[in-house]
Protein backbone atom coordinates (compact mmCIF):
# COMPACT_ATOMS: atom_id res chain seq x y z
CA UNK A 1 0.00 0.00 0.00
CA UNK A 2 1.31 3.49 -1.16
CA UNK A 3 0.16 7.31 -0.89
CA UNK A 4 -0.74 7.61 -4.37
CA UNK A 5 -3.32 5.15 -3.53
CA UNK A 6 -5.20 6.77 -0.75
CA UNK A 7 -5.37 9.40 -3.40
CA UNK A 8 -6.60 7.97 -6.23
CA UNK A 9 -9.27 6.03 -3.59
CA UNK A 10 -10.24 9.32 -2.34
CA UNK A 11 -11.13 11.29 -6.06
CA UNK A 12 -12.81 7.82 -7.12
CA UNK A 13 -14.58 8.58 -4.14
CA UNK A 14 -15.81 12.30 -4.77
CA UNK A 15 -16.04 11.37 -8.92
CA UNK A 16 -18.43 8.40 -8.62
CA UNK A 17 -16.61 7.71 -12.15
CA UNK A 18 -13.25 5.82 -12.88
CA UNK A 19 -13.19 8.04 -16.17
CA UNK A 20 -13.66 11.26 -14.30
CA UNK A 21 -11.67 10.33 -11.22
CA UNK A 22 -8.57 9.05 -13.97
CA UNK A 23 -8.88 12.48 -15.75
CA UNK A 24 -8.38 14.79 -12.93
CA UNK A 25 -5.66 12.67 -11.61
CA UNK A 26 -3.71 12.77 -14.72
CA UNK A 27 -3.54 8.85 -15.25
CA UNK A 28 -4.86 6.56 -17.37
CA UNK A 29 -8.49 4.81 -15.84
CA UNK A 30 -6.58 0.81 -16.22
CA UNK A 31 -3.60 2.67 -13.62
CA UNK A 32 -6.24 3.73 -11.57
CA UNK A 33 -8.74 0.23 -11.71
CA UNK A 34 -5.46 -1.73 -11.10
CA UNK A 35 -4.90 0.63 -8.02
CA UNK A 36 -8.08 -0.29 -6.31
CA UNK A 37 -7.95 -3.47 -7.12
CA UNK A 38 -4.87 -4.18 -5.51
CA UNK A 39 -6.60 -2.08 -2.46
CA UNK A 40 -9.19 -4.23 -2.07
CA UNK A 41 -6.86 -7.28 -2.49
CA UNK A 42 -4.11 -6.29 0.33
CA UNK A 43 -7.62 -5.42 2.56
CA UNK A 44 -9.68 -8.49 1.57
CA UNK A 45 -12.52 -7.06 0.97
CA UNK A 46 -14.67 -4.95 -1.43
CA UNK A 47 -14.50 -1.09 -1.22
CA UNK A 48 -16.54 -0.36 -3.90
CA UNK A 49 -19.73 -1.28 -6.18
CA UNK A 50 -20.70 -0.23 -9.33
CA UNK A 51 -24.54 0.87 -9.60
CA UNK A 52 -26.16 2.67 -12.58
CA UNK A 53 -22.61 3.46 -13.62
CA UNK A 54 -21.50 5.07 -10.94
CA UNK A 55 -19.44 3.77 -7.97
CA UNK A 56 -20.40 3.64 -4.40
CA UNK A 57 -18.75 2.77 -1.18
CA UNK A 58 -19.46 -0.62 0.61
CA UNK A 59 -19.69 -0.70 4.45
CA UNK A 60 -16.08 -1.91 4.24
CA UNK A 61 -15.06 1.15 1.70
CA UNK A 62 -16.94 3.59 4.27
CA UNK A 63 -14.68 2.45 6.96
CA UNK A 64 -11.36 2.52 4.75
CA UNK A 65 -12.35 6.18 3.37
CA UNK A 66 -12.65 7.75 6.42
CA UNK A 67 -8.75 6.51 7.71
CA UNK A 68 -7.87 7.63 3.53
CA UNK A 69 -9.21 10.96 4.62
CA UNK A 70 -7.33 11.52 7.46
CA UNK A 71 -4.32 10.02 5.98
CA UNK A 72 -4.06 12.32 3.14
CA UNK A 73 -4.97 15.08 5.64
CA UNK A 74 -2.15 14.61 8.21
CA UNK A 75 0.48 14.15 5.17
CA UNK A 76 -0.72 17.07 3.40
CA UNK A 77 -0.79 19.40 6.50
CA UNK A 78 3.10 17.63 7.24
CA UNK A 79 4.08 19.21 4.13
CA UNK A 80 2.94 22.77 4.42
CA UNK A 81 4.13 22.69 8.15
CA UNK A 82 7.65 21.67 6.69
CA UNK A 83 7.20 24.59 3.34
CA UNK A 84 6.49 26.75 6.17
CA UNK A 85 9.98 26.02 7.71
CA UNK A 86 11.56 26.39 4.91
CA UNK A 87 10.22 29.53 4.05
CA UNK A 88 11.13 31.07 7.33
CA UNK A 89 14.58 29.16 7.34
CA UNK A 90 15.38 31.01 4.06
CA UNK A 91 13.44 34.35 4.73
CA UNK A 92 11.27 33.36 1.71
CA UNK A 93 7.83 35.39 0.69
CA UNK A 94 5.60 34.19 -1.70
CA UNK A 95 3.58 36.70 -3.19
CA UNK A 96 0.88 35.58 -5.61
CA UNK A 97 -0.18 38.56 -8.05
CA UNK A 98 -2.85 39.81 -10.51
CA UNK A 99 -1.06 40.40 -14.20
CA UNK A 100 -2.12 43.45 -14.68
CA UNK A 101 -0.49 44.61 -11.36
CA UNK A 102 3.02 42.18 -11.71
CA UNK A 103 4.48 45.06 -14.32
CA UNK A 104 4.02 48.50 -12.82
CA UNK A 105 3.08 48.05 -9.40
CA UNK A 106 5.04 44.61 -7.77
CA UNK A 107 8.64 46.25 -8.55
CA UNK A 108 8.11 49.29 -6.42
CA UNK A 109 6.25 47.06 -3.71
CA UNK A 110 9.23 45.12 -3.56
CA UNK A 111 11.80 48.03 -3.42
CA UNK A 112 10.08 49.89 -0.69
CA UNK A 113 9.97 46.46 1.09
CA UNK A 114 13.40 45.67 1.01
CA UNK A 115 14.40 49.50 2.42
CA UNK A 116 12.53 48.88 5.43
CA UNK A 117 13.90 44.95 6.20
CA UNK A 118 17.97 44.70 6.63
CA UNK A 119 17.18 40.79 5.96
CA UNK A 120 18.34 39.39 2.52
CA UNK A 121 15.01 38.21 1.29
CA UNK A 122 14.03 35.60 -0.99
CA UNK A 123 10.77 35.96 -2.95
CA UNK A 124 8.34 33.64 -5.21
CA UNK A 125 6.35 35.24 -7.46
CA UNK A 126 2.59 33.34 -8.94
CA UNK A 127 0.83 35.08 -11.29
CA UNK A 128 -2.34 34.35 -10.73
CA UNK A 129 -6.12 35.31 -10.90
CA UNK A 130 -7.65 36.95 -7.40
CA UNK A 131 -9.68 34.38 -6.64
CA UNK A 132 -6.79 31.82 -6.95
CA UNK A 133 -4.94 34.56 -4.81
CA UNK A 134 -7.50 34.62 -2.01
CA UNK A 135 -7.66 30.69 -1.28
CA UNK A 136 -4.27 30.36 -2.00
CA UNK A 137 -3.85 32.97 0.92
CA UNK A 138 -6.28 31.26 3.46
CA UNK A 139 -4.37 27.68 2.65
CA UNK A 140 -1.21 29.68 3.92
CA UNK A 141 0.33 28.63 0.49
CA UNK A 142 0.82 32.70 -0.36
CA UNK A 143 2.62 35.38 2.35
CA UNK A 144 1.02 38.32 0.47
CA UNK A 145 -1.51 38.64 -2.01
CA UNK A 146 -1.93 41.56 -4.49
CA UNK A 147 -5.49 41.73 -6.11
CA UNK A 148 -8.42 43.19 -6.82
CA UNK A 149 -11.10 42.53 -3.49
CA UNK A 150 -13.04 39.51 -3.47
CA UNK A 151 -16.00 38.81 -1.58
CA UNK A 152 -16.68 35.69 0.84
CA UNK A 153 -13.04 35.38 2.41
CA UNK A 154 -14.00 37.29 5.63
CA UNK A 155 -10.95 35.92 7.42
CA UNK A 156 -8.42 38.16 5.09
CA UNK A 157 -7.78 42.00 5.05
CA UNK A 158 -7.70 44.11 1.74
CA UNK A 159 -5.91 46.74 1.78
CA UNK A 160 -6.01 49.42 -0.63
CA UNK A 161 -2.60 50.11 -2.35
CA UNK A 162 -3.72 51.65 -5.81
CA UNK A 163 -6.08 52.80 -8.49
CA UNK A 164 -6.02 51.73 -11.80
CA UNK A 165 -7.56 53.84 -14.51
CA UNK A 166 -9.92 52.06 -16.59
CA UNK A 167 -10.38 53.60 -20.36
CA UNK A 168 -12.77 52.31 -22.90
CA UNK A 169 -12.08 52.92 -26.47
CA UNK A 170 -13.22 51.48 -29.95
CA UNK A 171 -12.91 52.41 -33.67
CA UNK A 172 -14.59 55.42 -34.76
CA UNK A 173 -16.86 53.35 -36.89
CA UNK A 174 -17.91 50.88 -34.16
CA UNK A 175 -21.46 51.08 -32.55
CA UNK A 176 -19.47 51.63 -29.31
CA UNK A 177 -17.85 54.94 -30.34
CA UNK A 178 -21.05 57.52 -29.67
CA UNK A 179 -20.78 55.91 -26.44
CA UNK A 180 -16.93 56.98 -25.52
CA UNK A 181 -15.53 60.28 -24.90
CA UNK A 182 -11.69 60.90 -24.72
CA UNK A 183 -9.66 63.64 -24.44
CA UNK A 184 -7.38 64.50 -26.88
CA UNK A 185 -4.05 62.80 -26.73
CA UNK A 186 -5.17 60.03 -24.48
CA UNK A 187 -2.93 57.03 -23.98
CA UNK A 188 -4.36 53.78 -25.63
CA UNK A 189 -3.34 51.10 -23.93
CA UNK A 190 -4.95 47.54 -24.31
CA UNK A 191 -6.23 45.46 -21.73
CA UNK A 192 -7.69 41.86 -22.32
CA UNK A 193 -9.45 39.94 -19.36
CA UNK A 194 -10.66 36.02 -19.98
CA UNK A 195 -13.85 34.80 -19.21
CA UNK A 196 -12.90 33.44 -15.59
CA UNK A 197 -10.95 36.95 -14.48
CA UNK A 198 -12.39 38.15 -11.19
CA UNK A 199 -13.00 42.35 -12.03
CA UNK A 200 -13.65 44.97 -9.61
CA UNK A 201 -17.27 45.76 -9.37
CA UNK A 202 -16.67 49.23 -11.15
CA UNK A 203 -14.88 47.75 -13.86
CA UNK A 204 -17.75 45.56 -13.99
CA UNK A 205 -20.33 47.96 -14.57
CA UNK A 206 -18.43 50.21 -17.27
CA UNK A 207 -17.75 46.46 -18.90
CA UNK A 208 -21.47 45.98 -18.89
CA UNK A 209 -22.24 49.46 -19.84
CA UNK A 210 -20.14 49.78 -23.13
CA UNK A 211 -21.61 45.92 -24.22
CA UNK A 212 -25.48 46.56 -23.89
Amino acid sequence: MNLNQFYYFNELVKQHQFSRAAQLLQISQPSLSNSIKKLEKELNCDLIVRQNGRTELTNYGQIFYEASTSIVATFEKAKHDIKQAQRGENNTIELGCIPTASEFFLPHFINAFKEQCSKSIHYLYHDALPECICQELQNENYDIGICTKVDNYPDLTFIPLYIEDTIFTANQDSNLAAKLVLPKNTRIIYLVYNSTAKLSPSTQKLINFVTK
